[in-house]
């Protein structure tokens, strides 16, 4: 419950703003373009039908229905036969992730949650279990072929995951066919079944396209510039630290290295557990140890709890005094880990307190947004602040609700017609009301680097408001409403 109150972070916040403005017509990547994959927003979407559009945190319960689902796979999982065992494995699992849920910034409705549950679901249900000689119903490798054919529309980096456990299978497929048949058929069947649905949704409610250009492209040609991604980076994020901001991470590879190591001594079939640990290690892609990496800690937790319960299935009370352990160590980590995103102490976290995100018109800015921009009127928020949209209850400009240096980069270099340049399309189509806050993004790319055209439109058409100097009013519309 903690999870669903704790402050809001700008990832998230975008993707309640593309749920509301897909729920308003507009169409993913094409009126309402992100950097990230489709299917936090689709999922988005569905939750805000039932929540409604008015408390965007509840949109939050995304996160936790897929951490739900994923434990309730790892209790269903074929790997097991006794009931203790499937108990013990799931309390395990959920026992570690709730630990460090707020943490770790796994409570958002982002997609590193979305893809370590699925991650979980197709080691739970599929991956693991063959390898290690258990019986897979074509049913059970149905949900972990789905939950493959649905990762890379979570990020599309995924994909190498999906990718090394497909192999895995294949393995075990090609060392008895006649055998492995029915899992294989069901994996298949559950990976076309879930592209094609995915496909299907952006074809009425997105733009598979601009899914390709503004998703894989921008990211891949451009994104990848401003990060720090190198074989090093990946590396030292898998050494073992117990310093504050790395104690998760530190928690999250040890149980990979006990889970991988169990899985290569008792699996069946060593080539295909080395691809599907090769698949988890691809999920740490980027080598981060703070939030980025949280499909890699809800994967190796998963491993881990999976082949710990697996092994020890003639050893109850060994189990129930590892996963007690497991679990309690996992807590006395988290309490004196520093948290990711906001590198926050336990002591902060708890001073926190509740916040239900939400609009609210008693805010100063959103007061004045509201004031000049009427409600079906778009409002523009640069270079990066989605929350702002949320309180003020405006959707943003079409095809733009941020823009940051790597996305002039694309703009210099459209991909096929897929153009998104803010020097043309702002001149054209001017917003009543500018939010514009002056951050130098990361300390060392100022809008007059990346954006001088914007700076150029807001001198000449647009007044700073007294009152609030993020805020400024197209001239005519501030003229109007003169007195």
């Amino acid at each position: 419950m903690e999870g669903l109150g704790y402050l809001p972070f700008g990832d998230e916040s975008g993707h309640f703003l593309g749920a509301i403005a897909l729920h308003r017509g507009d169409r993913l990547y094409r009126e309402y373009i992100d950097a990230h994959g489709p299917l936090v927003f689709t999922l988005s979407w569905l939750v805000g039908h039932v929540v409604g559009w008015s408390q965007v945190w509840l949109m939050r319960l995304v996160s936790t229905a897929c951490a739900a689902a994923a434990g309730a796979t790892v209790f269903f999982s074929p790997l097991f036969r006794l009931a203790w065992q499937r108990y013990l494995a799931t309390a395990l699992w959920l026992g570690m992730v709730g630990s460090v849920w707020v943490v770790q910034g796994l409570n958002l409705d982002d997609y590193w949650t979305i893809g370590g549950a699925l991650a979980v679901i197709a080691l739970a249900m599929l991956a693991v279990p063959l390898v290690c000689a258990a019986p897979v119903s074509r049913m059970q490798a149905f949900m972990g072929g789905a939950a493959l054919g649905l990762l890379p529309f979570a990020a599309y980096p995924f994909s190498l995951f999906s990718a090394g456990l497909g192999l895995a299978v294949l393995c075990v497929f090609f060392s008895a066919p006649r055998q492995y048949q029915v899992p294989f058929v069901g994996m298949m069947l559950g990976g076309v079944a879930a592209v094609g649905i995915m496909l299907l949704w952006l074809l009425v409610y997105g733009d598979i396209g601009g899914m390709v250009a503004f998703h894989f492209i921008a990211n891949q040609q451009w994104y990848a510039h401003y990060i720090p991604m190198d074989v090093n980076q990946f590396w030292q994020s898998l050494r073992f630290s117990l310093a504050p901001d790395r104690l998760v991470q530190t928690i999250a590879v040890c149980m990979l290295a006990v889970g991988g190591a169990l899985l290569l001594l008792y699996g069946r079939h060593r080539v295909a557990a080395l691809f599907i640990l090769l698949g988890i290690l691809s999920l740490q892609a980027r080598g981060s140890v703070g939030f980025q990496n949280g499909s890699f800690l809800m994967a190796a937790l998963g491993l881990g709890a999976l082949l710990l319960a697996g092994v020890l299935a003639s050893k109850p009370k060994v189990l129930v005094f590892v996963a007690v352990a497991c679990v309690a160590l996992t807590v006395v980590g988290a309490r004196h880990a520093v948290s990711s995103p906001f590198g926050q102490t336990a002591a902060q976290r708890h001073a926190v307190g509740w916040h239900r995100f939400r609009e609210n018109p008693t805010v100063g800015f959103a007061t004045l947004i509201r004031k000049y921009a009427a409600p079906d009127e778009r409002i523009l928020v640069l270079p990066y602040n989605p929350d702002v949209y949320i309180y003020a209850n405006r959707l943003s400009m079409k095809k733009y609700h941020a823009y940051l240096p790597w996305e002039a980069d694309y703009a210099a270099h459209p991909w096929h017609g897929y153009t998104r340049d803010i020097c043309v399309d702002l001149p054209k189509d001017e917003p009543p009301v500018i939010y514009y806050d002056h951050w130098v993004v990361w300390g060392a790319y100022p809008a007059e680097k990346f954006m001088p055209c914007f700076l150029q439109v807001l001198e000449k058409d647009y007044t700073q408001m007294p009152d609030d100097q993020f805020i400024y009013v197209r001239k005519d519309r501030l003229a109007a409403q003169q007195p």
